[in-house]
């Protein structure tokens, strides 16, 4: 019996492609957001489901760099790659204003944490 598709948890495939091409997925992926990736506030107004897909990368890129160890190369200064901890920061700053709340970041799983923000 195949298993249910459940969003929370990454496929081996997303996890490959950004290990083994990080820089050109991030691109693709985040490119139509960055003026909500440099802003907490245009973030927290756009729709949940472009939240979402944010939400997903940056959860997939955190999930890449404690597995695999890849990040922003601090000694590239061409690097385009968001370091992963500062995407994560974003994110939970940007649920927290579009919930109108106060957060702290307890490190736990993001997809995690942005559902308890959300709610």
């Amino acid at each position: 019996m195949a298993r249910a598709y459940d969003d929370r948890v990454f496929t081996e495939k997303e996890l490959t492609l950004a290990r083994e091409h990080p820089r050109g997925t991030e691109q693709r992926t985040l490119a139509p957001y960055r003026a909500a990736l440099n802003d907490v506030a245009v973030y927290a107004a756009l729709p949940q489901q472009d939240r979402d897909t944010i939400v997903r990368w940056a959860a997939i890129r955190c999930a890449v760099r404690d597995r695999f160890g890849v990040d922003r190369d601090q000694a590239n200064l061409a690097e385009p790659l968001i370091p992963a901890e500062t995407l994560r920061a974003h994110v939970v700053a940007g649920e927290a204003q579009a919930a109108g709340r106060e957060v702290t970041d307890d490190g736990s799983d993001l997809i995690a944490l942005v559902t308890r923000i959300r709610s």
